[in-house]
């Protein structure tokens, strides 16, 4: 059976609260403990975000190629987010590589959540848009 893009959306979102209250446990190893916190956070709030959205994807006007290239846009971005949070706080030493490939995913995550905000935005607009942007202005409108 097929899941719908909304259950997937809150699968996957519940996924990253779970990481995110996981981490938790383990702040105080985190070379860190000021980026343990954030990636606590980070996993929290993209988490209940991701399962707020979740809620909001049915109703948005977006054909379905595209509702399936946001949710996993969105998708990516709450685990990108997280893991570039969680390796920049790191247990290892910052000087090492893991520094710089968290840079990369959280300057990915950043684009990817650029991209997701346009799609649900884009998803947002009325269903008569087309009608709306190429209909003439309102006789009585002009009127008046």
């Amino acid at each position: 059976m097929q899941t719908s893009v909304d259950l997937r959306l809150a699968r996957h979102g519940t996924i990253v609260l779970l990481l995110g209250l996981l981490v938790g446990f383990v702040i105080g190893k985190f070379h860190d403990r000021g980026v343990g916190d954030a990636a606590h956070l980070v996993g929290l709030i993209g988490g209940f975000g991701t399962i707020a959205l979740s809620t909001l994807w049915p109703k948005l006007n977006l054909g379905r190629s595209l509702s399936t290239v946001g949710a996993w846009v969105t998708v990516a971005c709450m685990y990108l987010n997280w893991l570039g949070v969680v390796l920049l706080g790191g247990f290892l030493e910052p000087a090492l590589p893991w520094s710089r490939v968290a840079h990369v995913l959280l300057q990915m995550a950043i684009w990817l959540s650029l991209l997701s905000t346009a799609i649900v935005l884009f998803g947002l607009r009325g269903s008569d848009w087309r009608q709306r942007a190429g209909a003439a202005p309102n006789a009585s409108a002009i009127a008046k």
